[in-house]
């Protein structure tokens, strides 16, 4: 059972994570630039703290989730909870990864630019466990999150999973594949985000 504390975290965690996610996407596509790959010396740091916070409130999320949504009646969404958990754990690592090893005094065999590089490639099986996690709260839904929530929710899901998998595949070149990833990633993700919120703050 959900306690008024923890919906109230939920749906701080929602509005913060909308935010970190917007500011990175702005940073990374019209700041630093989308052609520009490795570690940027002048935001390195800023995107790693951001991307830190993006990875911390949607970890938060992803947790209070099950007890919003009943996991514990709800294997399904109890296991796609834990996947995703994990995997977000995963990904939480490397945010402030590159900034220590451009700082760093000792650095050996490893640069800023290879971890950023590799956190970026990373990121895509990330996105592809959140499809399934959103999917789940999707099907586990009763009546928490709002109706256009509900569609928005299998649209990022099963949209995004299908583009990941023609990009796994080679199926998809990038005048595709980027915009694909604007619209799951940075419009729709967002949104369902919202929905999010919306299920914590009204329950």
């Amino acid at each position: 059972m959900i306690t008024e504390k923890e919906r109230e975290l939920g749906t701080r965690f929602a509005y913060i994570n909308i935010l970190a996610t917007l500011i990175v996407f702005i940073v990374l596509a019209f700041v630093i630039g989308p052609d520009e790959t490795g570690y940027n010396e002048d935001f390195g740091a800023l995107t790693g703290l951001v991307g830190f916070a993006q990875g911390l409130t949607f970890l938060g999320l992803v947790r209070l989730s099950g007890k919003l949504f009943n996991a514990k009646e709800k294997p399904l969404l109890a296991g796609a909870v834990a996947v995703t958990y994990g995997v977000g754990v995963v990904g939480l690592m490397f945010a402030l990864t590159p900034t220590f090893i451009a700082n760093g005094f000792t650095v050996r065999g490893i640069s800023a630019d290879t971890v950023t590089d590799l956190s970026f490639y990373l990121n895509f099986t990330q996105f592809l466990i959140s499809a399934l996690w959103i999917s789940q709260v999707v099907r586990a839904d009763e009546g928490q999150l709002p109706s256009w929530g509900k569609v928005v929710g299998n649209t990022q899901a099963y949209g995004s999973a299908a583009v990941l998998f023609a990009f796994y595949f080679g199926v998809i070149g990038q005048a595709l594949f980027v915009p694909a990833l604007l619209l799951f990633g940075i419009i729709l993700y967002p949104v369902f985000i919202y929905g999010m919120s919306q299920a914590f703050s009204n329950n």
